[in-house]
This record gives C-alpha cells, sequence and structure tokens, in this order.
C-alpha cells in the first residue's frame, strides 16, 4: 500500500462500513473534554468525525507527507482551531499531552500483515490516560478449511498448465507457499465452523507473536483447497468483521492454499497449526489421520544457498562497493554539502 499518494487511501476515506462503525463507537464516548489521538491518520477522516463530534481537541499523526494534504482537509471543514496535524511516526514526535481516546487503523489484513500494532502499544503506554478509550480495543483472527476450487486453479493449479506452449510447473511449488489477499472468497465453501486463532486485547497486549493451534470438526465433506482467515475487531459494542461472507471492507481475507488439496470427510477432525512472529514469515500445518502439509511463506520465493546464509544469525556480513558509496553518502550527510555534491 502505497500511503504516501492519494489514491493509497481513496479506499479507507470511502469505505462507509468501516467508518460507519468508527462514528458510532466515536458519538458514545467523545465528549466536549475529549482530547483524541488519530495514530496513522491518513487523509484524517476519524480525527474529522471526532472534531465533528465536539472533541476539545484531535492531533493527527502521520509519517507520510500526505499529512500536508490532510491539513488542508481539516482547514477546509473548519476545523484548524482544534485539530493539529503533526508529521512522523509516534516513536519519533512529541504530543504536548496525555489522550483520552486513541483511535487506530493498525489491523493489517489478516489482523498482523502491517506489523503496525506495536506502535499502537508504544502510544497507548506513553500517551493514553488512566482509563481511557481504544478505537478499536480488540481483535481477533479466525480461520477455516474451506473448499474453492476457482481460487485455487487461478493462483496454483494454473502453473502446471503450458503456456504459449511453455512449461512453468517449476513456479507452482513456490506458489503454493504463498498466502493470497485481494482475492474473491465469496464463493469459498466452509466445510467446518470457523475456528478463532488470536485474541488480542488492545489494552493489555504487548506482542503480537502468534502460535495457535486449532481443531476442527468438519461439517461438510469435500476437497479442501486451503484455509481462509480473517480478523474482526472491537469498536466499541459493534464487532467488525472481515470475514468473506461478510459486506466488503478495505481489507481483505486471507486464503492460505494446500497443495495438493486435502480430502476431508463429513464429521473428522483436522488439526491446524499457525505461526507467524513480528515482522516474520507465515507457517501453516494441517493434519488429518491421513495426511499433513507445512506450508511457509519463506519458501514462497527461490532464495540461493548464500541468500539463506545471510539470513543466519551468525552470519558475519562484510560491506561492499555498494556499501561503502552509501556509507560514504551518509557520513557526509551532516548539512556541509549538497545532494548534487554528494
Amino acid at each position: 500500500m502505497s500511503y504516501w499518494l492519494v489514491q493509497g487511501h481513496q479506499s479507507m476515506t470511502f469505505d462507509a462500513r468501516r467508518n460507519q462503525t468508527y462514528a458510532e463507537a466515536l458519538e458514545k464516548i467523545i465528549t466536549p473534554e475529549s482530547v483524541v489521538l488519530d495514530l496513522g491518520a491518513g487523509l484524517g477522516i476519524h480525527g474529522l468525525l471526532a472534531a465533528k463530534l465536539g472533541a476539545k481537541r484531535v492531533y493527527l499523526v502521520e509519517p507520510e507527507d500526505i499529512i500536508s494534504l490532510t491539513d488542508k482537509i481539516v482547514q477546509a471543514n473548519g476545523y484548524s482551531a482544534r485539530i493539529q496535524c503533526l508529521q512522523g511516526k509516534i516513536e519519533e514526535i512529541n504530543l504536548p499531552e496525555k489522550v483520552d481516546v486513541i483511535i487506530s487503523v493498525f489491523t493489517g489484513n489478516f489482523l498482523l500483515e502491517e506489523d503496525l500494532l506495536p506502535s499502537l502499544f508504544y502510544a497507548r503506554d506513553k500517551y493514553l490516560k488512566p482509563g481511557g478509550v481504544l478505537i478499536p480495543q480488540a481483535a481477533v483472527m479466525e480461520a477455516v478449511p474451506v473448499s474453492a476450487p476457482e481460487l485455487y486453479e487461478k493462483n496454483i493449479a494454473c502453473w502446471s498448465e503450458p503456456h504459449m506452449e511453455i512449461d512453468h510447473s517449476p513456479a507452482r511449488a513456490f506458489a503454493s507457499q504463498s498466502i493470497y489477499y485481494r482475492e474473491d472468497l465469496k464463493k469459498a465453501r466452509y466445510l467446518a465452523a470457523p475456528a478463532s486463532l488470536l485474541t488480542l486485547d488492545f489494552h493489555e497486549a504487548n506482542s503480537t507473536h502468534c502460535e495457535s493451534e486449532v481443531k476442527y470438526t468438519v461439517t461438510e465433506s469435500g476437497l479442501c483447497h486451503g484455509f481462509a482467515g480473517w480478523f474482526k475487531m472491537q469498536l466499541g459494542d459493534t464487532w467488525l468483521s472481515t470475514a468473506p461472507h461478510e459486506p466488503p471492507l478495505h481489507w481483505s481475507a486471507a486464503f492460505l492454499p494446500l497443495d495438493p488439496p486435502i480430502y476431508l470427510e463429513a464429521g473428522e477432525e483436522v488439526t491446524f497449526k499457525l505461526q507467524r512472529p513480528l515482522y516474520g514469515d507465515w507457517t501453516w500445518q494441517v493434519k488429518n489421520n491421513t495426511t499433513q502439509q507445512v506450508r511457509s511463506t519463506f519458501l514462497g520465493a527461490p532464495r540461493s544457498i548464500k541468500t539463506i546464509k545471510k539470513l543466519g544469525l551468525n552470519y558475519q556480513p562484510q560491506i561492499n562497493e555498494k556499501g561503502k558509496a552509501a556509507l560514504y553518502v551518509l557520513s557526509h550527510c551532516d548539512g556541509s554539502l549538497s545532494v548534487e555534491e554528494l
């Protein structure tokens, strides 16, 4: 997502279902004395809603240059006296006061994908007053085994079909180790009841490390092409879900494929394990009475032995010519030389 482009904010700014749910949650807690932080504000829709509801003061914090446009939108709506736009990451700026409410949209696809939640925890610990409110205040990751033949054909099986009389089948092994977003999962058939993988109370959580194991009882026989994953978040008294069969949001559900698909019989048990450390790769494991599969996004791209060694904790890096050039530039970034001179 290119958050420095206006285009990157369009789907969020005009996400009526999401923004209405945020507005309803804010309406219940904003008072004339409320001081509000809109964290990762983008074009400021939620902070503007807080001001519209009568908040005393609102801080819009956004690291990208898009905040200059946000400031113009604030002025255009007549809120300059109560809304202050601040550019920078929350870890890099200083708010002049603590706040009563923190609004955020730091839930990425499948909740953890963008690794933004640690910044919310930082803001909570440093700036939220005792008894303050988080919007949203909690989130739950969920998943379900699905039969999704069209999606499987489009993203996995297609690699085994020659194109222009050229065989691309070696790529299939990598394609099946990837997670697919922005795909239409509405036609996916659930083969069991969805299960919760990870629950985060944003008032208490300090880690987003996911290591979950759940067991499903298959309710409908069928070929399991993988798992659909999504999250739901709590805004006040309302839960907003990104599940495939819910009305669309700018977030999308995830498709975690299996290859080959596994046939599941109604009544049998299937175990699903999901692991994902902060900033790390996703790994999912599926096991029933007859078979077991392990998939990982670490294996979603070809890597040479040399590249893999560089990922190890014992690797001893050496600077190359490109690194030396970068070091020279950085060491002279003291304001004495122009870009042209550097």
